[in-house]
């Protein structure tokens, strides 16, 4: 099969048997599967991971506490957000490849407490929050998949 851009609110999705991911993406910095765009209200790079604030826009994700953490989305390049919010791509759901990222794979990614950023280590001071983003398919490689339930510790 081969690969499509399918735009949603402009075509018909009738009749879909399936829909392929590529779940090894080839190229460095880059992202397959569920991609939106949403208004940033920050500047983020390729991986930083977003919660939505209160106008649904894009702002870095943070584990220290549960007011900055709900991270749902990964920026999927570079966004200058601020001082003026702006448009940009974002994964919801799907595979991103960082030839930087070092991880175990088969290992569990966990919000971290730097903001934007993403661990394998699960955040363990008060008031830390844990969220499962995903897991490591390679040492640069992640499924992303966020968790909406959060464990905050007190």
């Amino acid at each position: 099969i081969s690969q499509y851009r399918m735009d949603i609110d402009s075509k018909p999705m009738t009749n879909v048997g399936e829909v392929r991911v590529i779940a090894a993406p080839t190229v460095d910095l880059t992202a397959t599967g569920f991609i939106v765009s949403i208004t940033a209200a920050a500047d983020l790079v390729f991986g930083d991971v977003c919660y939505l604030n209160s106008s649904g826009q894009a702002l870095l994700a943070d584990a220290d506490a549960i007011a900055t953490s709900g991270a749902i989305i990964m920026a999927t390049a570079t966004i200058d957000g601020s001082p003026t919010p702006t448009a940009g791509n974002f994964l919801m759901h799907g595979f991103a490849r960082n030839d930087a990222w070092t991880w175990t794979p088969g290992g569990l990614i966990y919000l971290s407490t730097t903001a934007g950023g993403i661990t394998q280590t699960a955040p363990s001071l008060t008031d830390d929050v844990i969220q499962i983003l995903g897991v490591a398919t390679h040492a640069d490689r992640i499924y992303f998949n966020p968790s909406l339930v959060q464990v905050e510790h007190v």
